[in-house]
C-alpha cells in the first residue's frame, strides 16, 4: 500500500517537474535571456566606445559581465527527465494516431 503511495507522488511530481519546463520553454524564457544578453552587450559596448573617446585605459574586464552558472546536478537530472518524458509522449502520440489513422482508412 505504501509503494502505491511512494510510485504515485514520485510520478506525480515528475509530472509537474515536466509541465514546467515544459512551460518555461514553451513562453520563451530562453528567449528572452538571450534578448537581456543582447541588450547588454550594446551597452557594453556604448560605455567602450565613450571611454574610447575620453581616453581612459580601456580593460575588458570592465566591459565583459560574466554569466553565472546555475547548473547542478538536481537541474540536469530533471532536464534529462523531462526531455525523456517528452521523446516518450512525442513516441506515443504518434504512434496512437497513426494506428488510428489506420483503423480509419
Amino acid at each position: 500500500m505504501k509503494y502505491k503511495h511512494v510510485a504515485r507522488f514520485v510520478i506525480f511530481s515528475l509530472f509537474l517537474l515536466f509541465i514546467g519546463l515544459y512551460i518555461t520553454q514553451a513562453l520563451g524564457y530562453y528567449e528572452f535571456t538571450n534578448a537581456k544578453k543582447t541588450t547588454l552587450t550594446n551597452f557594453a559596448i556604448e560605455k567602450f566606445e565613450k571611454d574610447v573617446k575620453e581616453g581612459k585605459k580601456l580593460d575588458a574586464k570592465d566591459y565583459i559581465e560574466e554569466e553565472k552558472q546555475y547548473n547542478n546536478i538536481i537541474s540536469k537530472a530533471s532536464l534529462t527527465i523531462s526531455n525523456t518524458i517528452e521523446k516518450t509522449f512525442d513516441v506515443v502520440m504518434n504512434t496512437l494516431f497513426n494506428e488510428l489513422a489506420k483503423a480509419t482508412n
